[in-house]
């Protein structure tokens, strides 16, 4: 008995008889373009990937304990403490006591940790905006509405972002 993993069709002249297939497909390059985008930004200001997910979730969701930041990024303590320091060290955040409780500490976005999501979410918003004023004709108010319906899709309920339980590869015995 053989076991086979099937992986995604690569096949475009399927992808262009299937146009959900197609826009499904440039959606993943979407996504690979905007983390290659956020990756390169990131270098511009000596930060790694991890480093610009944790400054992105302080910047939009405000202070928080390192315990809620590791859980959000699904790291280990060790890894948060190590990611804490580096970013502490480039002067984007920094720990203080929570004032609500002398034993815990808190982090937050310095001024200079706010001003380079400020920066990164303004590159952004310019290449988007650059991209879109290519394409004539386009309603962004609808692709607004559109692109917030295709990721509210994509959300994993608690549930579904477990290891093991969705997203594995099909198998099929030969």
């Amino acid at each position: 008995m053989v076991t086979v993993t099937i992986t995604a069709l690569r096949d475009t002249a399927y992808m262009e008889h299937d146009p959900v297939r197609a826009v499904a497909r440039n959606l993943c390059g979407l996504i690979a373009n905007g983390q290659a985008f956020r990756s390169v930004r990131g270098r511009e200001l000596q930060l790694g990937p991890s480093d610009l997910d944790a400054l992105d979730l302080l910047y939009n969701d405000g202070s928080m304990a390192p315990k809620d930041l590791s859980a959000l990024m699904g790291v280990t303590s060790g890894t948060m403490t190590a990611l804490l320091d580096r970013v502490e060290k480039a002067g984007f955040l920094k720990r203080e006591r929570n004032p609500n409780d002398r034993r815990a500490l808190l982090i937050h976005l310095t001024p200079a940790g706010d001003h380079a999501m400020q920066w990164l979410y303004e590159q952004f918003d310019t290449a988007v905006r650059d991209s879109l004023a290519r394409v004539f004709g386009l309603d962004v108010a609808e692709l607004e509405k559109a692109v917030s319906e295709l990721s509210k899709s994509l959300e994993l309920d608690p549930e579904e972002a477990t290891p093991g339980s969705r997203g594995q590869p099909l198998t099929h015995k030969v």
